[in-house]
């Protein structure tokens, strides 16, 4: 009767005997109860694909879809902490796993980034996860994610305490990412060791040069395109000496530099560093253009955050947090693999009206008859598909100062009016 009624369109592709066999290959066993593997994690999703419900609030939704005649259902949902402490944790990843091969795009260009989590005040917290350095008082963690740059879906995450910097997520987490995806990052992930451990599996990487860095020797491939020799760092200098040790004492890195411009902004020069060395096949414009996808990551962060309730944790314990912090993924992942389903690039939708059309569309299909629920489906299917965002696109402005000939900036000789009037004309 449960699982009939609850977040009918996610079991298309998160099916009962699916769950049950990776908690079966983890060794997990349950008893014939309401919260086997299924309910529990549809219980966690539901948690995270709802801003401000809380865990009170999933028992008594797990609640109101039992049949009231059964002995004991009033208190069949009081057990949700207890069967979420239960369910391993390799579950949950495995969930994460499969939806985020669901949302893929086909393009393997992954964005890498990093943010702090606040955790709740708890002794535990302090010892396993450390204080965070801009909040003394407050325990926090740290979230390292990979997300695919077409679809915006995480494809790999990784939380460790605040003592851990990124780069040491980011020399864990690498082992994880697929051969042949190129890697885009910001210029904390743009040292010696990341390019090596990146080339010797085979994945392309796309990272902002770090102005400090200094080569051995520079060879030009055309303007703005040369590739540089840069020479191993010390061991005693490194945070990760024994790493540096079996590294080679040189490594070849490709420099482009460029101007981006976008209509309504202002023009960026970036120069970036890429282990993608041939010219032909990847060509300045090409390599600038995958760097101009990682603001993405960014907003995917933001919608973590805000909409699936990452802002500020509610766990007590280092397992519960980890499943709080996957649960919230999932969820994440679910609306993009809806919206995937629509036919159009997930990019093109609002993430946060798509999620509050499938829980609509979850509550009224738990209430309707199941001769009506493909007719539903699809009807659901085409409101995600209506759900557009609208590009807002900036007026263009005189890049020019109106008083202040000792600047070293354009002057406007003519009124903000008039210099419409002539770009308009023009």
């Amino acid at each position: 009767m449960f699982l009939h009624g609850a977040l009918n369109p996610l079991q298309g592709f998160l099916s009962k005997r699916q769950v049950e066999d990776w908690a079966s290959q983890c060794g997990h066993r349950w008893r014939r109860c309401v919260y086997s593997p299924l309910p529990t994690l549809l219980a966690c999703i539901y948690k995270h694909s709802s801003p401000g419900v809380s865990c009170r609030d999933v028992e008594d939704w797990v609640c109101s879809r039992l049949p009231q005649t059964s002995a004991g259902a009033c208190n069949a949902g009081d057990d949700f902490c207890a069967a979420r402490s239960r369910l391993p944790q390799a579950v949950f990843a495995r969930t994460l796993a499969h939806t985020a091969s669901l949302a893929a795009g086909a393009e393997a260009v992954w964005l890498v980034d990093g943010t702090g989590l606040t955790l709740p005040r708890c002794p535990s917290h302090y010892e396993v996860f450390g204080r965070m350095h801009g909040k003394a008082r407050m325990p926090g963690a740290r979230l390292l994610l990979f997300t695919d740059a077409s679809t915006g879906a995480v494809m790999h995450a990784d939380l460790s305490g605040c003592d851990q910097s990124e780069m040491r997520q980011f020399l864990c987490a690498v082992d994880s990412v697929p051969e042949g995806t190129i890697v885009v990052g910001d210029r904390q992930f743009s040292s010696y060791l990341a390019f090596h451990e990146m080339s010797r599996r085979g994945i392309g990487a796309v990272m902002r040069l770090n102005v400090s860095r200094k080569p051995l020797s520079v060879r030009s491939l055309g303007p703005e395109d040369e590739v540089q020799t840069w020479g191993r760092p010390p061991a005693n200098l490194s945070a990760f000496p024994d790493k540096i040790r079996e590294a080679p004492p040189t490594h070849l890195i490709r420099v482009v530099r460029g101007r981006v411009e976008r209509k309504g902004y202002r023009p960026v020069e970036l120069a970036l560093a890429t282990n993608l060395l041939d010219p032909t096949l990847w060509p300045p414009k090409k390599v600038l253009a995958l760097y101009a996808q990682r603001w993405r990551a960014e907003n995917d962060i933001r919608d973590l955050k805000e909409r699936h309730g990452l802002q500020l944790l509610t766990c007590k314990s280092e397992d519960s947090v980890r499943k709080e912090v996957w649960s919230a993924l999932i969820a994440y992942n679910v609306v993009k693999v809806m919206q995937k389903q629509t036919g159009l690039p997930p990019r093109d939708l609002s993430h946060e009206r798509c999620r509050a059309i499938l829980m609509e569309t979850c509550s009224a299909m738990s209430r309707a008859l199941t001769t009506c629920l493909p007719l539903m489906h699809r009807h659901m299917l085409g409101q995600l598909a209506r759900a557009r965002l609208r590009r807002q696109e900036r007026p263009p402005q005189p890049r020019a100062i109106v008083w202040n000939p000792s600047a070293q900036y354009p002057f406007l000789y003519r009124t903000r009016k008039q210099w419409h009037q002539r770009y308009l004309a023009a």
